[in-house]
């Protein structure tokens, strides 16, 4: 959608109510057959998308609109917010001026902290008991899914909710 938007800046500017016609034909289209339907009512609404970017971004559509690849299941994908986090810690720790031996036995260090700090969480959770604040069920059940530290917020929110 960024290189979209990106390439398209100017056909959307000039046509007003295009942007959000268009966003919402591929944000909100729940199956392919939605998609194609508001496409087709974007073409005969604007003339603008007979313009040859709107014509490659429909050729390739099945890799960019939601609606196309939504069962699919992509385990190793993180979200960016994520993988920004972990190359801020990489470039605490890995110097790019260094061998790639180098980089291999400092992502090992970062690898096992972070399974050290992993099984801390875990013997927390499954060897240190919590008292919970109420006998409600809801509490019950969170004390009993989440870690230690995650059903310490949860029961700090709870809390407050009953203020």
């Amino acid at each position: 959608m960024k290189k979209a938007q990106e390439k398209l800046g100017a056909l959307l500017g000039l046509n007003p109510g295009l942007s959000k016609d268009f966003n919402n034909c591929v944000d909100f289209s729940l199956t392919p057959e939605e998609f194609e339907a508001g496409w087709c009512e974007l073409m005969m609404k604007y003339e603008a998308m007979t313009d040859s970017h709107f014509e490659n971004l429909y050729k390739y559509r099945e890799t960019w609109v939601p609606c196309y690849f939504k069962h699919q299941f992509f385990p190793f994908l993180q979200s960016t917010q994520r993988s920004e986090g972990f190359s801020a810690v990489l470039k605490l720790y890995v110097n790019p001026h260094k061998s790639i031996l180098n980089f291999v036995k400092q992502y090992q260090k970062i690898q096992t902290h972070i399974l050290v700090q992993e099984g801390s969480k875990d013997y927390r959770t499954g060897h240190l008991q919590n008292e919970m604040w109420s006998s409600y069920p809801i509490e019950k059940q969170a004390y009993g899914s989440y870690t230690r530290d995650l059903y310490e917020k949860f029961r700090d929110e709870f809390q407050l909710t009953t203020r």
